[in-house]
């Protein structure tokens, strides 16, 4: 592995841990037993190391979402892979649970997060016509279906903070935990052909 690479591996456990603002350049160097002066020749400084994280954060999201998506739209979809965002956001859960001070720190973060907040609200009404479309979701009346998706949306930035404050059962459930809730909230306007889909896809799990 390049040094980079475990610079941001190194990074990512600590920032995990202790928290982005709680952890120094020189502290990743000496976790990696690596001169600062080589720390700094790969990123210059903690907020280079920050951004970095945060790109590849976005581009394992956005192999997610795109995974979700094709499946759900090729008719093999399976609820597991709601676990795969999930997943990533826990990965690199730092992030979400300092997003506030992250996105008044770069500019770049806070317009990104507006930009995916705003696709990720595109793909579940996609995604709400598909499903209304075959029969699994009851038709749309008067934006009965905005609010859902509203919350969808704030499960999908919310949770880890919940989950890192709240949940109190075992680490290994803890993101089933989590995309149940959001399946709860989902299928709110489940249709009985919808309950029977869902059912036997919870089969195949």
């Amino acid at each position: 592995m390049k040094t980079s690479e475990k610079i941001k591996c190194q990074a990512l456990r600590l920032f995990n841990e202790k928290g982005v603002d709680h952890v120094s350049s020189l502290e990743i160097s000496q976790a990696l037993n690596i001169s600062y002066g080589n720390l700094t020749y790969h990123y210059k400084k903690k907020d280079d190391i920050v951004l970095a994280l945060y790109t590849e954060m976005q581009a394992e999201l956005n192999i997610a979402i795109n995974h979700l998506v094709q499946c759900l739209f090729e008719e093999t979809f399976y609820l597991k892979l709601v676990n795969e965002i999930f997943d990533v956001i826990w990965k690199y859960r730092f992030i979400y649970l300092n997003i506030n001070s992250l996105m008044s720190q770069f500019a770049f973060i806070q317009k990104s997060e507006k930009t995916y907040s705003n696709t990720r609200v595109k793909i579940l009404n996609r995604a709400k016509k598909y499903l209304i479309q075959e029969g699994y979701l009851a038709p749309e009346v008067n934006n009965n279906y905005d609010a859902l998706i509203q919350n969808l949306n704030m499960i999908l930035y919310a949770w880890i903070t919940d989950a890192n404050v709240f949940y109190e059962g075992e680490d290994s459930a803890k993101i089933q935990v989590y995309v149940s809730l959001f399946y709860q909230v989902a299928l709110t306007h489940i249709t009985e052909k919808g309950l029977k889909l869902y059912a036997q896809i919870q089969l195949q799990q």
